[in-house]
C-alpha cells in the first residue's frame, strides 16, 4: 500500500459531470484507493502517478520516452507541451520513483505508454487514458474524476502546503499567471 504525504483534510471541491466544470480535487484517500486498487497495471500507476507528482496534463505524460527519464529528472520537451512553448525538466520526487521502480517491464526505449498496434499515433490516446481512469474510479466507487484532476490536485496540493503562485507557476509551466489563478479558486 502506498500512502499519499499531503493530507487536503476536507476541502470540498466540485467534479466534473459529462465532461463539464472543474476537474475534481482527489483527496489522499481517493488517491490511495485509485492507486491500490483502482489501477491493474503497474503501466496505468506509472502514467496517472506522472501526472499526479509533476502536474503535468495527460497528453503530456502520455507522449513521454524512456529516454526523458534520465538523471533523475523528467524531461518534457517543446514538442510535448501545450503551446510548445519550451523545455521542461522535472525532479522525480520519491514518492513518483517508488512508482518508477516498480514498473519492472517498462520500456527501455521509446515512447512509456505506446499505443495499439494498428494506431495512427505511436503514444496511447488521450481517449485511451480516459478509459483507463474511468475503469478504475468505476473498481473503486469514485464519480466525478477526470484525467486533469491530477494536475489539479497537485497545484492544490502545492498551494496548501504553501507554496506561492510564482513557485507553483514554475513547476506547472503555465505561461500566463492568471491561467493559474483559475485553479485557485477552489482551494
Amino acid at each position: 500500500m502506498f500512502t499519499f504525504d499531503i493530507d487536503l483534510g476536507n476541502l470540498e471541491a466540485s467534479a466534473k459531470i459529462d465532461g463539464h466544470g472543474q476537474a475534481k480535487v482527489l483527496s489522499d484517500a481517493e488517491l490511495e484507493l485509485l492507486f491500490d486498487e483502482g489501477f491493474t497495471t503497474y503501466r496505468d500507476r506509472v502514467l496517472f502517478a506522472i501526472c499526479m507528482f509533476t502536474g503535468c496534463r495527460i497528453s503530456e505524460a502520455l507522449q513521454l520516452k524512456a529516454e526523458m527519464i534520465s538523471g533523475g529528472f523528467i524531461t518534457f520537451t517543446r514538442d510535448t507541451r501545450k503551446g510548445k512553448t519550451g523545455t521542461q525538466q522535472v525532479e522525480i520526487i520519491p514518492a513518483l520513483q517508488h512508482f518508477l521502480d516498480e514498473w519492472t517491464d517498462k520500456p527501455a526505449a521509446g515512447y512509456l505508454f505506446p499505443s495499439r498496434r494498428g494506431s495512427k499515433q505511436a503514444f496511447m490516446s488521450r481517449v485511451a487514458a480516459d478509459d483507463v481512469l474511468k475503469a478504475a474510479c468505476a473498481r473503486v466507487g469514485i464519480d466525478g474524476v477526470s484525467t486533469h484532476s491530477f494536475r489539479r490536485t497537485y497545484i492544490t496540493k502545492l498551494r496548501e502546503k504553501g507554496y506561492s503562485p510564482a513557485q507553483i507557476q514554475k513547476r506547472t509551466g503555465h505561461k500566463r499567471r492568471e491561467n493559474l489563478m483559475h485553479y485557485f479558486d477552489q482551494v
